[in-house]
């Protein structure tokens, strides 16, 4: 099975309507996120390849003052495994149901995707590096 991160970076992420959607279509979609509204705001998120693509085209198509997807690669992972609600970090995937977690703070999001065992692909997507 292929599945998909995306890291995402917006001017902001206010309106209470959009963190709704984002939430609704993850869970809809069968994925995982982690949002930190706010100035700047940043929306991490990882699932099946096709699912990640059809969210991050639903949530470009909404209204924003700027979006930029900083992040997105694929990876296999073998079948089965996905629907599962808990993993070993080592998996380098969120853990939990499916549906997209506010934070508070850029540090708060950093220390659950650390722990996940994506801090390289964090680094990559905050610094803009490119595969």
């Amino acid at each position: 099975m292929i599945i998909r991160r995306a890291f995402l970076m917006f001017h902001h992420i206010r309106s209470m309507s959009k963190r709704r959607m984002m939430r609704k279509l993850a869970v809809w979609k069968e994925m995982r996120g982690v949002c930190k509204p706010g100035y700047p705001g940043f929306l991490y998120v990882e699932g099946k390849d096709t699912s990640i693509r059809e969210y991050v085209k639903a949530i470009k198509q909404m209204r924003w003052q700027s979006v930029e997807v900083r992040r997105n690669i694929w990876e296999t992972i073998p079948d089965g495994i996905w629907k599962k609600k808990s993993c070993e970090p080592e998996a380098g995937r969120l853990q939990g149901p499916f549906t997209v977690i506010e934070v508070e703070t850029s540090e708060e999001m950093s220390k659950i995707l650390r722990a996940a065992g994506l801090e390289e692909f964090l680094r990559k997507a905050m610094t803009g590096v490119r595969d």
